[in-house]
């Protein structure tokens, strides 16, 4: 059993799809089904099982996962800790689940504060060893993790739009408006549905895009409606409103969740960072910001 074997199991493991497992690794899918089928081959046991929407762990995957996570954990640490160990700065991986558009801000105000460092974007928390991501409430904010803000969650809507000029609205006054998703952020598209379901409706989501700046354009134009995080939307433009959410419970909590066993001397600076960051972030919000 070899380590890349471990690392495309795990990948399938966790998105339950050859195709997007690949594609996260940036290698050919039939590469992938070959090494499922040869570790399925060596342990005598099936490790998934076929869905109609795609794979399924079966109990013995389950128990391969749990192994290989541990494993590849294991790895990285020892590869960091080498590093260190040799007094190179080594390299630091962070997943982005949430304020994915904060990302660009704070690597360059890290790097501007500590200088050049070997900074990378991971698309899953598989491999990463700092995960920044939200949840709908402190209840579910994984443990070990680190709350770095509480959010509200805001309706923005076109200047233009029949209740620009309120400052609160109900979501059932918008039932028939189209909605402009977040087809990017599974992570926020968690935090909507829990919204909507609070609500009591179901969003309808006419238009779905993979950045904030082109739900932004999209808002300016008069497409739609849509749920923004009111931290990313501070500066939003001058075309858009921002408007409190009366009849569901709007708010996300945005956390930092160290997933490496060895904490670096980089990751520790970096958390730093991103505490002050994110301090300073709300310290602005409170003092600026207010709906429409």
């Amino acid at each position: 059993m070899e380590l890349y074997q471990l690392r495309q199991f795990a990948a399938v493991a966790k998105l339950e799809n050859m195709t997007r497992a690949a594609r996260s690794l940036n290698v050919a899918q039939p590469a992938v089904s070959k090494t499922i089928r040869n570790l399925e081959s060596e342990l005598g046991a099936a490790l998934f099982e076929r869905t109609g929407k795609g794979l399924r762990r079966t109990p013995q995957g389950d128990i391969l996962l749990r192994y290989a996570e541990s494993i590849l954990r294991a790895e990285q640490d020892a590869r960091h800790e080498i590093e260190e160990s040799l007094h190179h700065t080594g390299s630091l991986c962070i997943c982005a689940l949430s304020c994915s558009e904060r990302m660009d801000e704070i690597l360059s105000g890290f790097a501007a504060a500590h200088g050049p460092a070997d900074l990378r974007i991971g698309s899953t928390p598989e491999g990463s060893d700092l995960l920044l991501d939200s949840a709908v409430s402190r209840d579910e904010v994984p443990e070990g993790a680190e709350v770095l803000c509480e959010e509200e969650i805001c309706l923005a809507v076109p200047a233009g739009h029949r209740l620009a000029a309120r400052e609160a609205v109900s979501l059932t006054e918008l039932a028939g408006d189209p909605f402009i998703a977040l087809s990017n952020s599974q992570s926020f598209q968690q935090v909507s549905d829990y919204i909507f379901q609070s609500a009591g409706i179901a969003a309808h989501a006419a238009i779905e895009c993979d950045s904030a700046a082109l739900q932004l354009k999209l808002l300016s134009c008069g497409m739609g409606v849509a749920l923004v995080a009111a931290g990313d939307w501070q500066q939003a433009d001058a075309d858009v409103r921002l408007l409190h959410i009366l009849d569901a419970r709007c708010r996300r909590y945005v956390y930092m969740k160290v997933l490496s066993g060895f904490r670096t001397r980089l990751l520790r600076d970096f958390q730093a960072y991103v505490r002050g960051y994110f301090a300073g972030s709300q310290q602005t919000a409170s003092g600026t910001w207010s709906p429409s």
